[in-house]
């Protein structure tokens, strides 16, 4: 039996920062039930460092990129607003220290590549079920690394590589949805493309090197 080319993603919140973050969106699920809001009624989507972390576990992140897909509340409830009013301490596993979880008001989608599709690849957490009033859902690797290519840091390069290295993410699916959302990307086109080509050289070459 041949093996699968992509492991199937998985989002692992048992860590102290995934508790945190849960617990953060558990505020606003309460806060709706209070409002009667029907199922579904609010649609979060998390990218960013956080997201890295559930899948891969390979740092922590203090910020919440997180972005509302759709809300069908009352105009005076600012969802996000209250987000950013409730930071959620935790403890970083691996050194011991206390630190604090918060949500970025400033993020958005639209800072780097994003393919259209990536609502409908990104996977909900179980903690929010179907019947809950908010449904949150993490971004998909893939869809992760690509909004990744924008800024371009070393960290962003980094969590590029530790969601390669996971095997959640096809390079051949990667090249093909990141140009794809390069070519509609309204910024400078040419440095993402440059900075995909470089990670998926290097990761390729180095994958070869270990080859047996």
């Amino acid at each position: 039996m041949e093996l699968p080319d992509v492991i199937i993603p998985r989002v692992n919140t048992n860590t102290t920062l995934g508790q945190a973050l849960v617990s953060m969106f558990k505020s606003v699920e309460a806060e709706l039930v209070l409002e009667d809001a029907e199922a579904g009624a609010v649609k979060f989507i998390v990218f960013g460092g956080c997201a890295v972390h559930l899948y891969t576990s390979h740092r922590v992140s203090t910020d919440v990129d997180a972005e509302v897909y759709e809300a069908n509340v009352p105009k005076g409830l600012h969802l996000q607003s209250m987000l950013a009013e409730m930071p959620e301490p935790f403890v970083d596993e691996r050194s011991g220290r206390l630190m604090e979880l918060n949500y970025d008001l400033q993020y958005n989608t639209s800072f780097g590549p994003i393919h259209e599709d990536y609502w409908e690849r990104s996977l909900p957490l179980a903690e929010f079920s179907i019947e809950s009033p908010l449904h949150v859902h993490i971004a998909a690797p893939i869809d992760i690394a690509i909004s990744k290519l924008g800024r371009a840091t070393d960290q962003d390069i980094d969590d590029i590589r530790a969601l390669l290295r996971s095997g959640f993410i096809l390079t051949t699916e990667l090249r093909r949805l990141a140009l794809q959302a390069i070519d509609v990307y309204v910024g400078n086109k040419e440095p993402p493309s440059s900075v995909l080509d470089s990670i998926l050289q290097d990761y390729l070459e180095n994958t070869d090197d270990e080859a047996p």
